[in-house]
């Protein structure tokens, strides 16, 4: 059975300047403490039942499916940068069932995004072939 090949993500260098400039923003807005709001659910602020909350545990297991095949699917900088960015989004819900470690995960999630955005800074100034080609071969 033939080894699949990793897809790249950041293929080119607008895509990888792009990727570097949110990263960058949301750690500074991390680290500056702009989103001290409250993390929250997605269906169940505000509505009360079991259909909220399992359509919550139905989203976080689809993030987390997510994370898995992003994460399978990158190699070498670009796992760092993809494992960084999941671990602020996957651990923020995690503040709501235990508040006595938001500051930790907070902590964590900023540790991440700072992997990611080293490792999209290296990416940006590796020398790619297949970032700039112009999409002709010289084969005859």
């Amino acid at each position: 059975m033939p080894q699949a090949r990793p897809r790249r993500l950041l293929t080119t260098r607008v895509r990888t300047t792009v990727a570097l400039g949110m990263t960058a923003l949301i750690l500074a807005i991390t680290i500056r403490g702009w989103s001290d709001a409250k993390s929250r659910w997605l269906f169940t602020d505000g509505w009360h039942g079991w259909l909220p909350m399992a359509l919550d545990a139905l989203f976080y297991c689809y993030l987390c499916w997510l994370a898995f095949w992003f994460i399978r699917g990158a190699a070498g900088a670009e796992r760092l940068f993809v494992g960084g960015w999941f671990a602020k989004v996957l651990l923020s819900p995690l503040e709501i069932l235990r508040p006595q470690w938001a500051v930790s995960i907070k902590q964590i999630g900023a540790f991440g995004l700072a992997v990611a955005l080293l490792a999209a800074l290296s990416l940006l100034l590796k020398p790619s072939d297949v970032a700039d080609s112009p999409g002709k071969t010289t084969a005859t």
